[in-house]
């Protein structure tokens, strides 16, 4: 695709938006087939990355999941092998979730291709333009968790 600079309309530019929501739920989709997982387990593996190592409850936060349905996650991932638990240094009652080797080396040989290719692209804009992105970036995800979490309120009214 063709870089623009400017020119492009506001729909046409939330059109591409569209799209790049759907390329990246169709790598997430494909990546949690290959791990064996699904797109639940495999959101909930790339918050104990991200995180590092969180609490059962930080992982129902994010995800919008009961303490108990974390549970059933973090079971599955352990029995894949991509996640262990540890005892909570500070909370007895309380468990972290940690990647393995294995659930590293996954995340890794799956994501490292694309990561590699985004930062290089990233590295054709001035440090100004690579700004503007990051600032457009942080905005829709804030717009895009507002609506998120307004759908779920009205899902409950319902």
């Amino acid at each position: 695709m063709a870089r623009r600079i400017s020119g492009e309309s506001p729909r046409a530019v939330a059109e591409l938006l569209r799209i790049l929501d759907a390329s990246l739920d169709l790598l997430d989709e494909t990546t949690a087939a290959s791990f064996g997982i699904s797109r639940t387990d495999l959101r909930a593996m790339e918050l104990v990355s991200r995180l590092g190592n969180p609490t059962a409850g930080q992982l129902a936060r994010e995800l919008g999941l009961t303490t108990g349905a974390v549970t059933g996650v973090i079971d599955r991932l352990e029995a894949a092998g991509y996640v262990e638990r540890k005892a909570h240094t500070s909370d007895r009652r309380s468990i972290v979730a940690r990647l393995t080797a294995k659930g590293r080396q996954r995340e890794r040989r799956a994501f490292e291709p694309v990561l590699r290719k985004t930062l290089a692209l990233l590295g054709t804009y001035t440090t100004a333009e690579r700004g503007l992105i990051a600032d457009f970036l942080r905005r829709i995800a804030g717009i895009t968790e507002t609506g998120s979490r307004r759908t779920v309120s009205r899902s409950r009214e319902v």
